[in-house]
């Protein structure tokens, strides 16, 4: 991926920002605006991850400036 964030990120937040992007077509609370985003408990369902890899990741994706919180959720910040 040419994409600048790619190369810091670990293997687990890379397929979680992968992941996210297929969902974020069905799923709009994934990448529309809105007052929750998707709780790390719905985004590891939605991929079929494991929660504690999910939420390990998210500070990362977040710092990065992948995944942005909204409310009690996240969404994701670049589609």
């Amino acid at each position: 991926m040419s994409d600048r964030r790619w190369q810091p990120l670990s293997l687990a937040a890379r397929a979680i920002w992968l992941g996210l992007t297929d969902v974020g077509d069905v799923v709009p609370m994934i990448r529309a605006p809105g007052r929750s985003g998707a709780t790390p408990d719905e985004i590891a369902r939605y991929l079929g991850a494991d929660v504690e890899a999910v939420c390990g990741s998210m500070p990362e994706l977040v710092q990065c400036g992948v995944l942005e919180v909204v409310g009690a959720g996240y969404r994701l910040a670049s589609y």
